[in-house]
């Protein structure tokens, strides 16, 4: 095999602007597998149903990816950027996870990795076919397998001074590469990442994650209701999760994120709760196209808008929650409900006339049993969530 081979090759993902590379074997990931459909049998996957049986298999089994397939090279962006000062102008503000403030890293990932991709077809003749997460492939255990790091109890790769704060891609090629030796790396007794979760969503020993608690999971690709039961604890987060990030120690005071990934300014990471109520989907995608944000599409981020001013909201902001009693989609209304009545109860603002009116019209059947349950909350009375 030969060495030289292999720092070439690692040499045009760095000139691809990839500064984090290793190398792992194109093997089937039995352990990941096996872990996968324990998951997907478990119902832990929510409602991704893409990720179904086939998908797991194909997901764990490079050559199904890549016929031919030889080697893994795994790739890694950091993306821990400090938080830009908070907007100082008494505006009810959301806050978005870190890695989704700046453009969107699958449009940073693609853009490198083809670049990668055509280099190393031409350089070396060899057949390439590179994804993010998005693709069929479990890029996490491929990265603990290239060394870059380790499988924490969170479930994300901490990578040596980096921690959970790297993004990942992977080149599968035809060329057969030496690889890199797996970490002998674990948490050991931390728990730090379990006893973060807002929701509970890690397992109490770790290694697993229940997407349908995780607040990633249910602002993001979670296209329906959040469980009542979720939505106090989801407090102003309109956009991911990074609380089991903050909690790790490893890579904890290493502050370093690719150019690109970067908050382009204040509103990016605390945007104005409002906006997202004032918005159609036109205005929507017009202020947020290149954005990770438009994964969850405007109705998502309306609803978590709606979420996150009932628990960080003031009096003030009874009058925007309001008038998202008129949102044409029922997901809006029905959290702007639940909103409301959380806001009269926290503040003592006067809801109950526009609840009722809104009753009084309301045809749908959740929603109207949210503006029920809104209005014995505004009433003092017992409501559950």
């Amino acid at each position: 095999m030969d060495g030289g081979l292999k720092g070439r090759v690692l040499a045009v993902c760095r000139e691809a602007g990839f500064p984090l590379a290793g190398v792992a074997r194109a093997a089937p990931a039995g352990g990941a597998r096996a872990a996968a459909e324990r998951a997907l049998a478990a119902g832990l996957f929510g409602e991704m149903r893409w990720m179904d049986a086939d998908w797991v298999a194909r997901a764990t089994d490079p050559g199904r990816f890549l016929a031919g397939a030889k080697s893994l090279v795994v790739v890694a962006l950091p993306a821990h950027a400090p938080d830009p000062p908070r907007p100082a102008d008494g505006r009810a503000r959301g806050l978005v996870a870190r890695y989704a403030r700046g453009r969107d890293y699958h449009r940073v990932f693609e853009a490198r990795l083809r670049k990668a991709v055509r280099r190393l077809r031409e350089k070396f003749g060899a057949e390439a076919r590179a994804t993010v997460d998005y693709g069929p492939l479990l890029e996490r255990p491929y990265a603990a397998a290239a060394g870059l790091g380790w499988i924490g109890k969170s479930t994300m790769l901490l990578a040596p001074g980096f921690g959970p704060w790297v993004l990942l891609g992977v080149i599968a090629t035809t060329l057969e590469l030496e690889p890199d030796p797996p970490l002998r790396k674990s948490c050991g007794s931390c728990r730090r990442c379990i006893v973060a979760c807002p929701t509970g969503a890690i397992a109490p020993d770790g290694g697993v994650v229940d997407a349908r608690r995780c607040i990633s999971y249910l602002t993001i690709e979670h296209r329906g209701v959040i469980p009542r039961e979720l939505r106090a604890a989801m407090g102003a987060r309109v956009f991911g999760c990074d609380d089991c990030l903050d909690a790790c120690p490893v890579g904890a005071n290493r502050w370093e994120a690719d150019p690109e990934l970067q908050a382009a300014s204040a509103e990016r990471a605390w945007p104005e709760l409002a906006s997202f109520l004032a918005m159609d989907q036109e205005a929507f995608a017009a202020a947020y196209r290149g954005t990770a944000l438009m994964r969850a599409k405007r109705d998502g981020m309306a609803r978590n808008a709606c979420i996150a001013l009932g628990n960080a909201g003031s009096a003030e902001d009874a009058e925007v929650l309001a008038a998202a009693l008129e949102d044409s989609s029922p997901l809006v209304r029905g959290h702007a409900a639940w909103a409301l009545g959380r806001l009269a109860a926290r503040t003592g603002a006067e809801v109950r006339g526009r609840l009722a009116g809104r009753l009084a019209a309301e045809d749908d059947p959740w929603v109207r049993e949210e503006l029920e349950l809104a209005l014995a909350e505004a009433d003092g009375r017992d409501a559950t969530g």
